[in-house]
């Protein structure tokens, strides 16, 4: 009896792995997540910048469905106060644009996250996750300064007009700068789960790992541009912020 027992155990040993040989296994599947990992972050953020398109056409079609409604007005830009800040709009503005689409999620990059931050104030309105373009004050910006552009005020003016782009954007007063970067290499620049994020004050989306963003113009197209071919424009009328598109 005790002969049988032993050589069963004895057969048993052979078959189970030795320490040594436990700890090359482990160590191989760590090296392969280490491979792996990377590319599959790449491969969700190549799908979010997809998705994100996808819902600047959509809000590209709503500005055109609310000019037809309105003699060709485009959805203002502009805030409660009248003021324009590229990342916040008015109720009534961020009102249409849902209504018009049905989706509830339109205004904002599929990265884009808000964290602590409301997202309303009864004082200027909604904030959005893209920098919105359309009527903006510019009243404010030097026409022949490098961060000029045009921002358009009718569904029927130059389809190379800016509608959106992605929340690039930095910048303001030292006691609530902010920076943010939606679509790094491997997925949203983010601090404590949030996109939405103050600074020291010297940050930009290019120091911070942006990757480029996505931007959609008035004859509803909307291209990938890497952060190196996006320019600085003013994103503010009021304050000295900037987006790049």
């Amino acid at each position: 009896m005790n002969s049988r027992l032993n050589f069963k155990l004895f057969r048993a040993g052979k078959r189970a792995f030795t320490l040594i040989e436990l700890l090359v296994v482990i160590a191989i599947i760590a090296i392969l997540a280490a491979l792996l990992l990377p590319v599959l972050a790449t491969a969700k953020e190549k799908g979010k910048r997809v998705a994100c398109k996808s819902n600047m056409r959509q809000a590209i079609i709503a500005v055109h469905l609310c000019g037809n409604d309105w003699l060709e007005k485009v959805p203002s830009g502009r805030d409660d106060l009248g003021n324009w800040h590229a990342l916040r709009i008015s109720s009534l503005s961020y009102t249409n644009l849902v209504d018009y689409t049905g989706n509830l999620r339109i205004m904002d990059c599929p990265n884009f996250t808000f964290g602590t931050q409301n997202r309303y104030s009864g004082t200027y309105g909604y904030l959005v996750g893209y920098n919105y373009l359309c009527d903006a004050e510019m009243k404010s910006w030097p026409v022949g300064a490098p961060e000029y552009w045009y921002s358009p005020r009718k569904t029927g003016e130059p389809g190379t007009n800016y509608v959106l782009a992605d929340a690039n954007h930095w910048g303001g007063p030292s006691s609530s700068y902010l920076v943010m970067a939606p679509h790094g290499k491997g997925g949203p620049c983010n601090v404590n789960g949030a996109t939405w994020r103050t600074g020291t004050g010297t940050e930009t989306p290019t120091s911070i790992g942006s990757a480029g963003g996505n931007v959609g113009y008035l004859d509803g197209s909307v291209a990938w541009l890497k952060i190196g071919k996006l320019q600085k424009r003013y994103a503010s009328s009021y304050v000295m912020y900037y987006g790049n598109w």
